[in-house]
């Protein structure tokens, strides 16, 4: 086994029924009340029999299934208990990859053996672990490939116990043989396509040729063919730390004036961009800070339009945002945190300014070429038959400036 997938069916509503557990068995809807105009952001396998779907109107999920429990969605404490997850999985593993809340893909390849336990032992211990730390119904699978160790973990089911599935090497296939075909990463539409087939298991799937997998549901039918038969080469990619550059200040004086909040921001910025670990670097996001004398404290977010690391458009864009504030009271403190840290970026400028002196500046430079070299030297290019069929008659080279 070389991989392994660790899932927490229905994250939203397992997380609602841990905290209340007389919502077991219960229809439940995440997104809101029915009087918002909201979407479902998450539903219980009770309220999908209904004919609810993510992205209906909570009007009109009320109107599917009247018995519903609808809840608020508290992504802050989603997002929390998620990272609880994949931070423990990093305890077990180097290579972690979060796909979605309560669903991540991580390496295992001889890990168990490194701290001289048996493999299936080493994947209990860690399942076990999880279900202690969270509570909630986590499934886990290992396998030789991603897919196996996925489809391994889906199928468990939504609101089974915790279970543990290990797929040996070399066993793929005869596993993923008998799975429902909605295993496969596929639009809901195929899944229903290949059951109006006949196809219902992922075996027969396997069993078809290539080529009428292929001509059926093109690209994605001959990934489905691929996988049905244990063929995956996806690979495990590592999330990117999100880096969080904080700076604050005491202010020397209270402030309730806007230049002296500007300054006090033009210094920690000026901080916060010279750290070794983002020169270089173009920041996304800008989360600013202000203390108040009567210990209220007010807060701004500013996502920049495109990733930049210069100081001056920081400035101008935290202005723009503040220069309207009314405070209660003068502030005291100041703070900045910079996240979304992206790679350097970049426009492309223009070789020339535009405009009739730097035009006849480039005619110019161009004859004198010309002349040096005693033929021409600088093309454009002209249409000359669009009409034509024949390619190399539709346009030609024509010295520049004739």
């Amino acid at each position: 086994m070389d991989v392994a997938c660790l899932l927490v069916p229905n994250f939203l509503v397992a997380l609602a029924r841990r905290e209340n557990p007389s919502l077991r068995r219960r229809p439940v809807i995440v997104g809101g009340s029915p009087e918002e105009h909201a979407q479902v952001t998450a539903c219980s396998q009770e309220a999908a029999d209904t004919g609810v779907v993510l992205g209906t109107t909570l009007r009109r999920a009320l109107a599917l299934c009247p018995k519903a429990v609808f809840l608020p969605l508290q992504e802050a404490t989603a997002n929390a208990e998620a990272a609880r997850l994949t931070d423990l999985l990093q305890q077990y593993s180097p290579v972690v990859e979060a796909i979605t809340s309560g669903h991540a893909h991580f390496d295992i390849r001889g890990l168990a053996r490194m701290v001289g336990m048996e493999e299936a032992a080493y994947l209990h211990d860690l399942h076990q672990a999880a279900v202690s730390a969270s509570g909630l119904p986590v499934h886990l699978a290992a396998a030789e490939t991603v897919f196996a160790a996925h489809a391994g973990a889906v199928c468990a089911g939504e609101g089974a116990k915790p279970s543990v599935v290990l797929v040996e090497r070399g066993a793929a296939k005869a596993f993923l043989a008998g799975l429902p075909v909605e295993a496969l990463p596929l639009p809901p539409q195929i899944h229903a396509r290949l059951r109006l087939f006949g196809l219902e298991q992922l075996g027969q799937v396997a069993a078809l040729p290539f080529s009428a997998m292929q001509a059926q549901f093109g690209r994605e039918g001959a990934r489905a063919w691929q996988l049905a038969r244990g063929k995956d080469d996806t690979l495990i990619v590592p999330g990117r730390e999100d880096l969080r550059i904080h700076d604050e200040m005491e202010l020397p004086a209270p402030a309730a004036l806007l230049e002296p909040l500007i300054l006090g921001t033009r210094a920690l910025l000026q901080r916060a961009l010279n750290r070794p670990e983002i020169r270089g670097q173009s920041l996304r996001r800008l989360d600013w800070k202000l203390g108040l004398e009567s210990g209220e404290q007010v807060t701004r977010r500013f996502v920049f339009r495109e990733p930049t690391n210069d100081l001056t458009r920081m400035l101008f864009v935290v202005r723009n945002k503040i220069e309207r504030l009314q405070l209660t009271a003068a502030a005291v403190s100041l703070g900045v945190t910079l996240s979304g840290v992206c790679s350097e970026y970049g426009h492309q400028v223009k070789l020339w300014q535009t405009g009739p002196r730097r035009h006849r500046e480039l005619l110019e430079a161009i004859d004198q070429l010309n002349a040096r070299e005693g033929e021409a030297q600088v093309y454009r290019i002209v249409e000359v038959q669009p009409w034509s069929r024949i390619p190399e008659r539709r346009l030609a080279l024509v010295a520049y400036g004739t």
